[in-house]
């Protein structure tokens, strides 16, 4: 079954450079969800233009295995969902959401 990880955050949330933002959220998810490293081997990654800009609310959906799945079907896929918080000390961290889906 396929795994897809769907990640909200705004910009100025994630540290680096813009266009690494989208992989440092999808490191960080794998992390916590798969125990695995991301790798473009495995994995891919669809995230928004919004990303380049500053303070910009963003999203990042990660499709798990893309490569080694057979295509995706939507129905048969496992949708996780995170966002990005930031503590005190300016560390993010990933908190898992709750949805219901309609």
């Amino acid at each position: 079954m396929a795994i897809r990880i769907f990640i909200k955050f705004r910009t100025d949330q994630v540290p680096g450079p813009s266009a690494e933002k989208d992989l440092v959220v999808a490191k960080a998810a794998c992390s916590k969800l798969l125990d695995r490293e991301f790798g473009f081997a495995k994995d891919f990654i669809h995230s928004q233009e919004e990303i380049f800009q500053e303070e910009a609310r963003c999203h990042v959906l990660v499709d798990c295995d893309y490569h080694d799945a057979p295509k995706l079907d939507a129905k048969d896929a496992v949708l996780h969902f995170y966002q990005v918080v930031v503590d005190e000390e300016a560390t993010f961290w990933m908190s898992s959401v709750e949805y219901e889906l309609m």
